[in-house]
């Protein structure tokens, strides 16, 4: 390992600590120097691996020829497509099914199988890097398959379905069969299976793995695709090294995540400790001392999310406590509201506007959790307000018009979210309908942790009625009996009573779930003290998800940078040094005439593809063009290709066309003459074959396009990377937003939906960005751009 990666690692160490999912990278950082090469240094004296390959061939001739193994089909070499960096000078590329003789093992069949029940691993078994053999069960095997079904130690397990290329090394003496979703790795001669193992780990974090299996959800990896894995061979003695490496930064990974999840773990128990005693009522001593304990920890205990969410639970158990607002004697007391209610009840049975309900049971004194301030009175929710059941319809009634039916999905944060409304057409009784003031409950859901969430209904904008499953209360407190219903009280009540397999409360429960009243006037207090606080609450967590969004980004930025070094260290390894052979205008002018001259024949070549096809013979291919792309109306442009245009005619390599198109705007087109050819050969020197390859490649792809998709293309790709340059791994809707908002007005005529289809196009074809430079600037800027969505 040089000294700019051990350097670079010990930075790593300390910004993972702080980062949310800093350690995980900081793993993959490990994985990837390690594959390339870049995490020990390289020994000159050391045999080859293209020696080692030597070696491994003899060894298969010699099984083939004892019958151990069966004759292996040549593997197709590793094309330099396929390569996606470059390896160290004793390094080889190779297929996995070069180094490995790999097979699935014994299908479980209790009617066929026959033999002595033997234990046997399935994909459940195996983990990263480790067996789980807790539930190992037997089958049948004979004796004569045991040779094709069994792992020895130091063979590699790979997953064939599950999560595929999940794997492990088996460490064990004793022999264990495995089943068919399980692929069975025995690394010939020296090539090291904890290596092996290592560069799965790799390609899985990294997510390259991802080329080898099919299907969606639950994915496989035939042995074919397992055989075609590109995987890079150091030298025997470096994969040593390498692992012994690797082994020890992981280990300091392992212990900074004890001493992390260690940190959060005292951090939540010391805030539960000074919660628990400001909610104490017993000892007002211990209250004090919470709340001075609180605001002297304040920003290192809500430095955690899960403290702010019992934080909202401490503020709405202190409103119902009557601990959160100051008591004022001369309130109205609760007993005045009670008697007002009594008498409206009685008036509205009377005129027959609401039936007499059978009286609910008094409040035993064992029923009574705490003991209230004076003016608060414990009541039953059925005695206070009015409660109903929803609407039941079938599938049949639901329709695009009709009347919104209120669900479970419909209430989020304690709000009403009308942005997925079901409608209903049939006839709607009126108890089912909801009121401004109302608390729409629910009641039943398939979760327990969603019963009983509540939001106040409020400015309806039409009749809407509420699910079977749901409940409404309706009830003059109704703003300080939402805080209630949301209260960890309300929550320990329903719990106790609800113990059925059905989560539910039922309209009993909630008629008869005894409540704390304040006075009307405490009780607006109470509401407004809850609301200011809640919003507090609301900028903590803001101010949480900045400061991690913050430490995400500076970490994948200090990772982006030292992988993009690297790439610049292999390119100018594995090319000549441009300084060396030619000028840098000579060099462009080479490269651009190479790209004409393939593109000579396209229908739709102007200077605006070509503009676009050089910005990525840079950016994607690597080219050290050193341009400065500017963000035109058209996609990324560098002035260089007016200098060139002039180049190209004064030196009679291509004519230069402009025509006026029907709309009334301008088209510049090119005609390719003869001259070109010298030029353009040159280029074919200047590249590595790597390259060129890829160069090829894009330049064909493109050929076909309009103009317009060549510049969207050439768009999304510049976006994307300057965001990667950034040390942002960005959305989709990110860069969509960015093309249509951060670049030119003129991109706001691309739709969504089209960009989203051209993004799927870069993936399908491979031509994701790395993260190159250049990045685009604005127009008439100096230096680098901001997105602006960390302009903030």
């Amino acid at each position: 390992m040089n000294k700019h990666t051990a350097e670079l690692l010990e930075k790593h160490f300390d910004t993972a600590f702080a980062a949310p999912d800093g350690i995980k990278k900081l793993r993959e950082l490990i994985l990837t120097l390690a594959m390339q090469g870049k995490l020990v240094p390289q020994d000159s004296n050391e045999q080859p691996a293209g020696e080692l390959l030597k070696e491994i061939e003899a060894e298969k001739q010699r099984l083939v020829k004892a019958g151990t193994i069966k004759k292996p089909k040549p593997s197709p070499p590793v094309t330099e497509q396929e390569k996606p960096y470059a390896l160290p000078m004793a390094w080889k590329w190779v297929r996995f099914g070069e180094i490995a003789q790999h097979n699935s093992g014994k299908t479980l069949d209790g009617g066929r199988n026959t033999g002595l029940p033997r234990r046997y691993i399935t994909t459940s078994n195996v983990y990263w890097g480790k067996f789980q053999l807790n539930n190992v069960r037997e089958m049948l095997i004979r004796e004569d398959e045991l040779d094709k079904c069994s792992a020895r130690k130091g063979d590699l397990l790979i997953c064939e379905g599950g999560e595929a290329g999940r794997a492990a090394v088996w460490e064990l003496p004793e022999e264990i069969c495995f089943q068919n979703h399980v692929h069975r790795a025995r690394l010939y001669k020296d090539v090291n299976p904890y290596f092996a193992y290592r560069f799965f780990e790799k390609i899985n974090a990294s997510g390259e793995i991802n080329k080898y299996r099919k299907g969606v959800g639950i994915s496989n990896m035939s042995s074919k695709a397992l055989a075609s894995i590109a995987f890079p061979l150091p030298p025997t003695s470096e994969q040593h090294r390498i692992i012994a490496k690797i082994d020890e930064l992981m280990a300091r990974c392992d212990e900074l995540e004890k001493l992390r999840t260690a940190q959060q773990g005292a951090r939540l128990t010391v805030h539960a400790a000074a919660i628990k005693q400001l909610l104490n009522i017993a000892e007002p001593d211990q209250h004090q001392r919470a709340q001075a304990f609180l605001a002297e920890h304040f920003d290192e205990l809500y430095a955690v999310k899960e403290n702010v969410a019992e934080l909202r639970k401490a503020i709405l158990q202190l409103a119902v406590m009557g601990k959160l607002v100051p008591q004022n004697p001369d309130d109205q007391p609760a007993s005045a509201l009670l008697k007002e209610i009594e008498a409206e009840k009685q008036r509205l049975v009377k005129e027959g506007k609401i039936r007499k309900l059978k009286p609910l049971p008094p409040i035993k004194p064992e029923e009574v959790p705490y003991a209230l301030p004076q003016g608060w009175e414990w009541v039953r929710l059925g005695d206070i307000g009015y409660t109903n059941i929803g609407l039941t319809y079938s599938p049949a009634d639901v329709s695009e018009t009709g009347i919104p039916v209120l669900r479970s999905n419909n209430i989020k944060n304690g709000k009403l979210d009308l942005s997925d409304l079901k409608r209903v057409q049939m006839q709607v009784k009126e108890s089912t309908l909801v009121h401004d003031g109302d608390l729409l409950i629910c009641a039943r859901n398939g979760s327990k942790a969603l019963v009983g969430k509540t939001a106040l209904i409020a400015d309806l904008t039409e009749p809407m009625a509420f699910g079977a499953f749901m409940a409404i209360f309706r009830s003059r407190f109704n703003p300080y009996l939402l805080h209630f219903i949301n209260s960890p009280l309300f929550r320990k009540m329903i719990d106790e009573v609800n113990t059925m397999t059905i989560n539910q409360i039922t309209q009993d429960n909630l008629r008869s779930t005894i409540s704390p009243l304040p006075p009307l006037a405490a009780q607006r207090q109470i509401v407004a003290k809850i609301e200011q606080l809640m919003k507090l609450c609301d900028s903590l967590n803001r101010k949480i998800d900045a400061t991690t969004t913050k430490q995400t980004e500076f970490l994948n930025f200090l990772v982006h940078a030292q992988l993009q070094k690297y790439r610049t260290e292999q390119t100018q390894q594995a090319s000549h040094s441009k300084a060396e052979v030619i000028d840098l205008a000579t060099y462009r002018a080479s490269i651009g005439c190479y790209a004409f001259s393939k593109l000579a024949n396209a229908q739709y070549f102007g200077r605006t593809a070509a503009a676009k096809v050089i910005y990525l013979a840079q950016a994607y291919v690597g080219l050290e063009l050193d341009l400065k792309p500017e963000r035109e109306a058209a996609g990324p442009l560098d002035a260089w290709i007016y200098d060139f245009e002039r180049q190209g005619q004064e030196r009679s390599w291509f004519e230069v066309n402009e025509k006026t198109l029907a709309n009334g705007r301008k088209k510049t087109e090119y005609r390719c003459l003869s001259a070109l050819s010298e030029p353009a050969a040159k280029a074919e020197v200047l590249m590595t074959p790597g390259q060129r390859t890829e160069f090829d490649r894009l330049i064909y792809a493109l050929a076909g396009k309009k103009t317009e998709e060549v510049e969207i293309i050439a768009t999304l790709f510049a976006v994307w990377n300057d965001f990667l340059i950034d040390g942002v791994q960005p959305t989709d809707a990110q860069i969509i937003s960015d093309v249509r908002e951060n670049w030119h007005e003129r991109k706001a005529r691309f739709t969504s939906d089209a960009l989203s289809q051209w993004l799927e196009w870069l993936r399908m074809h491979q031509f994701v960005p790395q993260g190159r430079l250049p990045r685009t600037i604005q127009q008439g800027q100096f230096g680098f751009g901001v997105h602006k969505a960390s302009m903030t």
